[in-house]
């Protein structure tokens, strides 16, 4: 099947860019091209223009401050596994999107396509939302800053408007913590039927847990962070059964449903297994002393 008839643009500044989002009607933006070019190719989408914004390079950027990293929206997932400014902060990016599809795939995917996709089995999405990201969008007239919590609606829905363009993504430091990472799929390279990221960051003991962060996704229609278990955790030591904490309450959690990557109950046993397995990682791992 083809895609069907489309106009294209390629506009060479934001200013431009905007400009056509601002006039024109049923627009959809391409950068990789890794979510979009299927969904046309199949007619689940059928954009009456292509907006392309490879072509904006003040989009592919990374920039740190005292307090955060900010990531320009058309920075890849190669550029952010090959980052040593990203690997030294937040390593859980690149050991995360190590599992993203393949090398040619990764090479042309950015941060930007994957976020406004919107799928909740993807990387970032769970990423960002782990990371208590904030994402900064623009239109013709105003520029806005979205918490993470509110910019994913539903299964491939965002907070976005129509005319808006995600500029970048800003990620809060964090001074003490140890985090895992875990994601089981069909085949190497598929998208996650069960994903769990957690970071705990800790107390200037290096043992009692600060603040628990938790994020699961594939077993609901966004990303889910689990704070009843993140509660829970929150006060007592790392050197715990944590796993005794947070079972009884991860099922009243999540909410999966039966698709063609699982039953309810075969998507259960994995958020529990893998919910067990990050948190005997984290525990084990090394702890992330970064000055802010």
């Amino acid at each position: 099947m083809k895609p069907s008839d489309f106009k294209y643009f390629k506009p060479n500044s934001l200013e431009l860019a905007l400009d056509i989002l601002n006039s024109e009607e049923n627009v959809k933006i391409i950068a990789g091209g890794q979510s979009l070019v299927p969904l046309m190719n199949f007619r689940l989408s059928q954009p009456d223009i292509i907006l392309d914004i490879n072509d904006l390079i003040d989009l592919n950027f990374i920039y740190e401050n005292s307090t955060n990293i900010e990531l320009g929206s058309l920075f890849t997932h190669t550029s952010a596994i090959n980052s040593k400014k990203l690997n030294h902060f937040f390593p859980i990016i690149s050991f995360a999107l190590k599992y993203v599809a393949h090398q040619t795939i990764r090479n042309q995917g950015t941060i930007g396509g994957s976020i406004v996709n919107a799928d909740p089995s993807s990387e970032w999405p769970l990423l960002i939302s782990l990371l208590n990201a904030k994402i900064n969008v623009a239109n013709k007239i105003k520029k806005r800053e979205i918490l993470v919590n509110d910019f994913f609606e539903s299964h491939y829905v965002t907070n976005l408007e129509d005319d808006e363009i995600v500029i970048s993504i800003t990620l809060p430091k964090i001074n003490q913590y140890c985090w895992a990472f875990e994601e089981h799929s069909t085949r190497k390279g598929d998208f996650a039927i069960v994903e769990i990221g957690v970071i705990l960051e800790l107390e200037d003991d290096c043992k009692t847990i600060k603040n628990a962060r938790i994020a699961i996704g594939g077993v609901d229609e966004k990303i889910k962070r689990l704070h009843k278990i993140e509660n829970k955790l929150n006060g007592i030591s790392i050197y715990d059964d944590l796993f005794t904490y947070t079972k009884l309450d991860l099922f009243e959690t999540i909410n999966p449903v039966n698709d063609n990557h699982g039953s309810i109950h075969y998507k259960n046993y994995l958020s529990s297994s893998l919910l067990k397995k990050v948190l005997k990682k984290c525990v084990n791992s090394r702890v992330m002393l970064n000055e802010k």
